[in-house]
């Protein structure tokens, strides 16, 4: 085969900027030690990616797949990887918890536990919080009988 050009796999790849990110990817691929399934004939790994594709030597639906998994940031984490004993029940009161760092770490440099939640336990938090939310709204109102002047300046800010 002569010269390549994208020309040759536009007809595979027809979106010229996904045709440059796989061809990117199989030269990185042949540079780390991946099988050639063209003549190499002196090329650059580049030239290689590219006579690969425009020879449906490889698997396009392989190459996405490895791109995408190479560019998640977080890898999904498998119901096996964490065992029953490890397991950390979710209490009445759950403020003791704190995902704050979750994003920070990566999975593999912390112990993972899973966080069991019922649907009594979620009646329950949004129970407290209403009458939290009752409670203050009470108090408020409380407040406003006893100091009229005060609720009527603080809506009018002249």
């Amino acid at each position: 085969m002569a010269r390549v050009t994208t020309e040759d796999c536009v007809g595979l790849i027809p979106n010229r900027f996904q045709l440059v990110i796989y061809a990117c990817r199989r030269a990185r691929d042949i540079s780390g030690g991946s099988q050639i399934s063209v003549d190499k004939e002196n090329d650059k790994d580049t030239v290689i990616a590219l006579r690969e594709i425009a020879d449906k030597k490889i698997n396009i639906l392989e190459i996405k797949e490895s791109i995408v998994k190479g560019l998640q940031k977080y890898s999904p984490v498998d119901d096996s990887d964490i065992d029953a004993s490890e397991a950390v029940p979710l209490k009445d009161d759950a403020s003791d918890i704190s995902f704050d760092n979750f994003e920070k770490e990566s999975a593999s440099e912390k112990k993972r536990k899973k966080i069991y939640v019922t649907e009594s336990d979620i009646q329950k938090l949004i129970e407290n919080n209403r009458k939290d939310l009752n409670e203050k709204s009470e108090d408020e109102i409380i407040e406003t009988e006893l100091n009229p002047e005060k609720s009527v300046t603080e809506g009018n800010p002249t």
